[in-house]
């Protein structure tokens, strides 16, 4: 078994990331969840990709982007 191969999915341009958030509104925390979303191009530069998660969790919830906070952002 060879533990320098190249994942299976190297050659794939998809990539999915997974993140943990917390809502907060007049400087509490009102709620927290979870958000998953994948991006096609392996270019994608990180901003792009962590203002598109708070997209999903600020649309979630209702409220604005500048509501939440990721607390944790991994690539799957």
């Amino acid at each position: 078994m060879c533990t320098s191969a190249p994942d299976a999915d190297a050659c794939l341009s998809v990539r999915h990331y997974f993140a943990d958030y917390e809502v907060y509104d007049g400087g509490q925390r009102v709620a927290w969840g979870q958000v998953a979303t994948h991006v096609d191009d392996k270019a994608t530069p990180a901003d792009t990709i962590v203002a598109g998660l708070r997209d999903d969790a600020a649309r979630q919830h209702g409220v604005a982007r500048g509501a939440i906070r990721l607390r944790c952002v991994c690539r799957l």
